[in-house]
């Protein structure tokens, strides 16, 4: 069998911008390592929150394109492309004329990530201006906001405005613990997620062998179409601005606990008295 490729939409290895890559030593490791795991092409999502500005911008454009150049005279084979992870802010619809706000300044998709502690208002809202501009947003590692995970009817909304969902690899292989390992898994299986990306910060703990381990791990309950989709086809038609539509999904996981108690009595009663 030959050896599965990789295109990884979220990491953060432009060095000196956020809490990722530290020095081009560390950049430079971190693009090896993913070379090695055949990961074809990485997307830069450095952090963008309220006090990003013309400053901030012309610094992350300049560090991308000095990293780009580095990464070429290593002959290092991975292929750079520019984003950035966007705090949720009602300032997000004041970046867009900024060419990293959407993948490789393409207008079609763009990366956004919640709180980690606390759930904000609007996301529907926001989600409803990104696509009157024909922008499709994706919502960063959902499994992560424990809040959610006793209020997944809001994300259930929200998938079916048309936010697309990425969850992280080290969600998968139970990096983070095992109640958002089982959110990250259910999602999976309900066929609610689009992409699944390393988040890789540096080269150890959150690096993206993540994402060989995660591969693995969904073997168990996926089929192979769909982990190629998960993992490489999906990104790549983000990346190329092409439109990924959602399959049929299972949206019995996103019914309220009363809701799921009910059917799973009924189910027992059909099963005992019938």
């Amino acid at each position: 069998m030959s050896k599965p490729e990789f295109i990884d939409l979220h990491s953060h290895f432009v060095f000196g911008l956020d809490d990722g890559a530290r020095d081009l030593d560390e950049t430079l490791a971190m693009v090896d390592q993913a070379a090695s795991l055949n990961i074809k092409q990485l997307l830069a999502t450095p952090h963008a929150t309220d006090l990003t500005d013309d400053v901030f911008s012309d610094q992350l454009l300049r560090r991308f394109r000095f990293v780009k150049s580095e990464i070429e005279k290593a002959g290092i084979p991975v292929k750079l492309s520019l984003a950035a992870e966007l705090f949720f802010s009602k300032r997000i619809l004041e970046w867009f004329h900024y060419p990293w706000t959407t993948f490789d300044n393409n207008l079609r998709y763009l990366l956004f990530e919640l709180p980690l502690y606390d759930l904000p208002d609007d996301v529907g809202d926001l989600i409803f201006q990104c696509r009157l501009k024909g922008i499709t947003p994706i919502l960063a590692h959902p499994e992560r906001y424990v809040y959610l995970h006793d209020k997944l009817s809001k994300l259930y909304t929200w998938f079916q405005q048309g936010c697309l969902i990425q969850i992280n690899a080290g969600s998968v292989t139970g990096q983070f613990g095992a109640s958002i390992q089982n959110v990250a898994l259910n999602l999976i299986k309900g066929r609610f997620v689009h992409f699944i990306a390393s988040d890789a910060h540096e080269t150890e703990r959150r690096s993206y062998k993540t994402l060989i381990e995660a591969r693995s791990e969904l073997r168990r309950i996926v089929d192979e179409e769909t982990l190629d989709a998960l993992f490489y086809a999906n990104p790549k038609k983000a990346l190329n601005g092409e439109t990924i539509k959602s399959g049929e999904v299972k949206d019995d996981f996103f019914a309220p606990r009363s809701e799921q108690l009910k059917r799973w009595v009924k189910f027992i009663k059909r099963r005992l008295f019938s």
